[in-house]
């Protein structure tokens, strides 16, 4: 019993330091370092597509941040001239497709909509290489140059279940800033305020309550996602 508590105790004592160091840590604004192991973000191609992984909606069925995130790449690869055409991908919960309202959104940034095609169908991360065969275009199979859009944390899983299902020429994507198009209507950094007055005011929001929202919200992110892979691998999707 003896050793039992003296463990026990040990255990609580070795925790409680990780806590207040990670905490620390994570308020003086230090990175995780082992979330980057998560990110992949390779050069893209010349493809024939622009895939955009969906990645949910809000409860005013707009896109949430990640989705946002997502969806300016994708823009940002097409005005480049990477490939004619997006494709958004997914399903979704609610009573409209995340695809459907993603290529919207999409509008709004400066794609028309004449070169944006959705696939309404997938559910899951790994349900998107399956849809996009079924979706009937003849020129998109698993020979196809694909650009695959998605954000950092998701980037790996993305990969491997691409690359699981047998598509052979795929770039993923997960973040990009038009080079080639230096117009600010649809380069968001590039964009100046319409009032000649404004000055900005040099504001930080990097104080240490912020630094340890971001910082928490990037480490359970993170874990869900390792949790996320060692799923799909005992699966066999990756």
């Amino acid at each position: 019993m003896r050793f039992i508590i003296k463990f026990l105790r040990v255990c609580l004592l070795i925790c409680g330091t990780v806590f207040i160091v990670g905490t620390i840590w994570t308020a003086a604004g230090g990175p995780l370092l082992f979330d980057r192991l998560l990110i992949k973000n390779e050069p893209p191609q010349k493809a024939e597509y622009i895939v955009c992984v969906a990645g949910g909606l809000t409860g005013d069925i707009l896109p949430t941040e990640d989705g946002w995130r997502r969806i300016y790449t994708a823009v940002q690869l097409y005005l480049d001239g990477y490939a004619p055409k997006i494709i958004f991908s997914g399903g979704g919960t609610e009573k409209v497709t995340e695809a459907e309202i993603y290529a919207e959104a999409a509008g709004w940034l400066g794609c028309p909509s004449s070169d944006v095609m959705c696939e309404p169908g997938a559910e899951s991360t790994a349900d998107h290489p399956e849809f996009l065969l079924r979706s009937g275009r003849q020129d998109l199979t698993k020979e196809s140059r694909l650009n695959i859009v998605t954000t950092p944390l998701h980037s790996c899983r993305t990969a491997g279940v691409f690359r699981k299902a047998g598509f052979s020429q795929v770039r993923i994507v997960s973040a990009y800033t038009a080079q080639k198009v230096m117009d600010p209507n649809v380069v968001r950094s590039l964009r100046t305020s319409r009032y000649a007055g404004h000055v900005p005011n040099g504001k930080r929001y990097d104080d240490v309550f912020n630094r340890l929202k971001w910082g928490s919200e990037t480490f359970f992110a993170s874990l869900r996602e390792v949790a996320a892979l060692i799923s799909y691998k005992i699966k066999g999707k990756i």
